[in-house]
């Protein structure tokens, strides 16, 4: 007997790669809807008892998730496997703070986690304006970064003459 034949991969492997999530950014504004896209390869059929959760990382039961959406079953009406779908969280339950890092992960009816993204955090975005006047000689890029309780910072700086 061979004792060196190759180990088929086990079920949870497979399992936990059936959904892919697509174009994560490091960081999404904490007080604005999230859409978080998501595509499921041809081995996994979804069903409207799927869910979308977010998870601080680190979990370990899939009922550690801080919030949840039902996944949208009329998307899997076409049948292909490869389109993209979406998840969309409402910021009233997204996590406040800016500190800690969360992921999202599909898990099935039956509990089952069959993907889950790269980590991110929530944190306020740097705004950014941009004025100028037909008469003015110069553009004003305006960037406001809140600061909590100490109100909002404001830079201007010389872009570049008009001409």
């Amino acid at each position: 007997m061979d004792s060196c034949a190759k180990t088929p991969e086990t079920p949870s492997n497979l399992i936990f790669s059936q959904v892919v999530f697509i174009d994560i950014p490091h960081s999404y504004p904490p007080a604005a809807p999230l859409t978080c896209c998501y595509t499921v390869t041809a081995a996994f059929q979804p069903s409207n008892k799927d869910w979308v959760g977010i998870f601080r990382v680190g979990w370990s039961k899939t009922r550690d998730y801080h919030t949840f959406v039902w996944v949208d079953s009329s998307q899997d009406g076409t049948g292909h496997q490869s389109e993209i779908r979406q998840a969309v969280f409402n910021d009233y339950y997204l996590p406040k703070d800016e500190i800690e890092f969360y992921q999202f992960c599909y898990v099935d009816g039956a509990g089952q986690v069959r993907g889950a993204s790269t980590p991110f955090c929530f944190r306020k975005s740097v705004e950014q304006n941009t004025e100028s006047s037909p008469d003015d000689n110069l553009l004003v890029v305006t960037t406001q970064v809140s600061s909590g309780r100490d109100g909002s910072r404001t830079e201007l700086c010389l872009v570049g003459e008009r001409g």
